[in-house]
């Protein structure tokens, strides 16, 4: 597995700090307030509205992930069928993309990274997941 820093968390957990258009995370409610209070979200003040920085540990998270990538089924009608219609073979097939991902990553994908350079990979800054895809298809021999 590999880290993977979480910027969007940043933004997020910012307060509303960064601008107006940035989205605030429910865990916001959660921040310490007062002695006593148990969280791990640091509080607010008016010197730093995020009370920590950008480049912390705090966003550093697992990026360990199982994907199922792809996954193709097809059958192949029988040749009495396929004799009948005067074909060689029909194949019936669907194809799955993506279908499936098992992380502990609280991001939208643990494969994201802020660009194709080398240098910035395990940097998430809102890059969109993989997305799911289904193929059907039909092959056919004349």
């Amino acid at each position: 597995g590999n880290k993977i820093y979480n910027h969007n968390r940043f933004f997020g957990e910012g307060g509303g700090a960064r601008d107006a258009a940035r989205i605030i995370f429910a865990s916001n409610l959660n921040r310490w307030q007062q002695s006593g209070d148990v969280t791990d979200t640091p509080r607010s003040d008016g010197i730093n509205v995020n009370n920590y920085r950008d480049g912390g540990s705090r966003w550093l998270e697992d990026g360990s992930f199982i994907r199922l990538r792809s996954l193709t089924l097809g059958y192949t009608l029988p040749k009495r069928f396929t004799e009948v219609i005067k074909l060689q073979t029909v194949r019936l097939y669907v194809v799955g993309s993506n279908l499936l991902l098992l992380t502990k990553y609280t991001g939208l994908d643990p494969e994201a990274s802020a660009s194709s350079n080398q240098n910035e990979q395990g940097i998430d800054l809102g890059t969109p997941p993989q997305p799911r895809g289904l193929q059907f298809g039909i092959n056919v021999t004349l």
